[in-house]
């Protein structure tokens, strides 16, 4: 039996299910592993309107929670390196003292 499970799981067959409904998270919110599962909440930020001279107010809200088994925290880890070593490479991301930061794009 292979040692990773995406090389197990790899040989069945994908099957789509279009009802799932894709959801936007602009930022991360709970995150928490407590040895057996990951739980990570996804949220959205929502801006109030402006009203100077005041700095600016809004709220974030849970759009998703999503609940990762231990081999599957595993495989995300694995995936999102080499997500990260890819945007690295198009300078999308730079590395510096072991937390990634994005690159700013110029106006």
């Amino acid at each position: 039996m292979p040692s990773n499970p995406r090389e197990y799981l790899s040989k069945f067959p994908m099957q789509p299910h279009h009802e799932i409904s894709e959801v936007f998270s602009d930022c991360l919110g709970l995150s928490m592993f407590d040895g057996n599962a990951l739980r990570l909440e996804f949220a959205v930020a929502r801006m109030d309107g402006p009203k100077p001279p005041n700095s600016t107010t809004g709220e974030r809200h849970v759009v998703a929670r999503l609940v990762l088994s231990a081999p599957c925290v595993v495989d995300l880890i694995n995936q999102m390196q080499m997500i990260a070593s890819q945007l690295t490479q198009t300078g999308f991301i730079k590395t510096e003292q072991g937390k990634t930061k994005p690159q700013l794009k110029p106006d």
